[in-house]
């Protein structure tokens, strides 16, 4: 069974409902209510939850993707021990037969009903209560994630720990529904593959604007087919649908004007210094918190040449005025980055020097032919599901010759600002608007030194409680403010401890 289509969804969704009627009308009956109330959609969900006396709002969570099934195993557990199956091998079967141990129960023993047990809180149904309220917020509402790769250097840093808003541009409903909770943090395979939904988006209060950084799964991650179980990646947008976009000597222009980036935005290129004698290690650290793995030095007699992966603006200014500073050029790894690979490819575009190309937009019609298809071709058969062949020069879409494409969704460029160290747009082309998950809104903390990122730098306490995507270079480090709150905390949290305690001796 494949489910990937809403048609196929509905017709999942009546053979559930059905084979719910067969394994529980006359249990249903046993506590006193009608048995067609077991066949009605939905409403026999609202009936089940009076039935083993469950708050009515979980029926909405029997429709969530990823909450769902927690909330399903919880349900036949509670639903069995309504009729005195309250042993944990009752449970365990119900678990394990995917709730078709209700059929047992309902022809063959055939159990009055005998209402819930008394719920006490136990640790148990603690950690269960916190592991759906984690993954309801997890799934649909702030998503973390620590950076791995430079390529947003010196904007966000290696191990820099985000929260992620979903719902700025709105939530996308998870493609793979059923899942293990929190699974993408350790490992992206651990999801039902025959079981998954369309694209739909709950809409946002904003959309992605030019100089958002933004997170979004990487398209060319080919070994995690859904689209939400791809890697994460984050950029900085700076294409929009319906711009014009083009690179001229590492500048980026829309519509022929040159983009102005953000206050806070540390563009960095490749750059090559040479100096006379050689730089400290320390020096480069301290001063600039640039790492040893971040250049490559070379003696060549006369000086040292340092070659610098990604160095700022500033940076370079203040080392290339050093008074042992013999000569200072960007681009040092010139050749290495203009390279083939780019998107698309046998149009001669680099890293530096790309473009003009036109960003698609949602409904927008273009011309299609064989000098611009190059630029579609992907977009048509890998992003919006269409056959798109060439025959004897001409141009068949889904078996139908077509001179013209209507794109079905919108498009965004993305680029690190490492500029000259990311796998961005320029190599995996457009991003469509279903890859994008939300908007960093909170870094909370650099974990580089606790996790082993390399190169390590330290904690890094400036970093934390910091506030990215504010255009404010300058930014304010609310770290007291999070440890007051937990302070305030866990000196509650000890005072009900100890209240609760001493009302159980006065009970005694």
């Amino acid at each position: 069974m494949w489910l990937s289509t809403w048609t196929d969804w509905a017709i999942f969704f009546v053979v559930v409902n059905i084979i719910h009627f067969l394994a529980t009308w006359r249990l249903y009956q046993k506590a006193g209510r009608q048995a067609w109330e077991a066949a009605v959609p939905v409403y026999n969900a609202v009936v089940l939850m009076d039935i083993i006396k469950r708050p009515k709002w979980w029926v909405v969570m029997l429709f969530l993707p990823i909450i769902a099934p927690v909330i399903l195993l919880v349900v036949w557990v509670d639903f069995v021990r309504c009729y005195g199956k309250r042993g944990i091998g009752d449970a365990l079967l119900v678990i394990f037969t995917l709730g078709f141990y209700l059929f047992y129960l309902n022809y063959v023993e055939k159990p009055d009903y005998t209402g819930p047990e008394e719920r006490k809180e136990t640790f148990i149904s603690a950690i269960l209560f916190a592991v759906i309220l984690a993954t309801t917020v997890h799934t649909y509402f702030v998503q973390p994630m620590i950076i791995p790769t430079g390529s947003m250097e010196n904007t966000l840093k290696i191990g820099d720990a985000l929260f992620v808003s979903k719902n700025n541009y709105g939530t996308r409903l998870p493609m793979t529904p059923v899942a293990v909770p929190f699974a993408d943090l350790f490992s992206r395979n651990l999801y039902v593959k025959q079981l998954q939904l369309p694209y739909l988006r709950i809409p946002g209060w904003e959309s992605v604007e030019k100089n958002d950084i933004v997170v979004f799964n990487n398209p060319t991650d080919v070994a995690h087919p859904p689209i939400d179980r791809k890697e994460n990646y984050v950029k900085r947008c700076v294409g929009t649908p319906g711009d014009v976009f083009e690179i001229k000597d590492k500048q980026i222009f829309i519509n022929n004007v040159q983009l102005t980036h953000p206050n806070d935005a540390i563009l960095q290129h490749s750059a090559a210094i040479t100096f006379s004698t050689p730089i400290s290690e320390k020096y480069l650290m301290d001063q600039f918190k640039i790492n040893r793995t971040d250049y490559q030095v070379q003696n060549i007699g006369s000086g040292y040449v340092y070659n610098f992966s990604g160095i700022s603006q500033a940076d370079f200014d203040v080392l290339s005025n050093n008074p042992s500073a013999v000569m200072a050029e960007w681009g040092s790894f010139e050749e290495d980055y203009k390279m083939d690979g780019t998107y698309p490819e046998g149009y001669g575009y680099n890293i530096d020097w790309y473009g003009p190309l036109t960003i698609p937009r949602k409904g927008e019609t273009i011309e299609l032919n064989l000098d611009n298809l190059a630029h579609y071709i992907k977009i048509i058969q890998q992003y919006e599901d269409n056959d798109l062949v060439v025959r004897d020069g001409k141009l068949l879409l889904n078996g139908v010759e077509a001179n013209e494409y209507t794109f079905q969704q919108n498009y965004y460029f993305m680029m690190g600002d490492n500029r000259h160290n990311s796998l961005d747009s320029r190599f995996m082309g457009f991003i469509p608007e279903s890859y994008i998950i939300g908007k960093p809104f909170f870094l909370w903390a650099n974990l580089n030194q606790a996790f082993g990122f390399e190169p390590r730098s330290g904690w890094q306490w400036d970093r934390w409680f910091t506030v990215p995507n504010t255009g404010n270079p300058n930014k304010t480090s609310y770290l007291w403010v999070g440890v007051l709150l937990l302070v305030a905390w866990f000196g509650y949290d000890f005072y009900r401890a100890r209240k609760r305690k001493q009302n159980q001796g006065k009970k005694q």
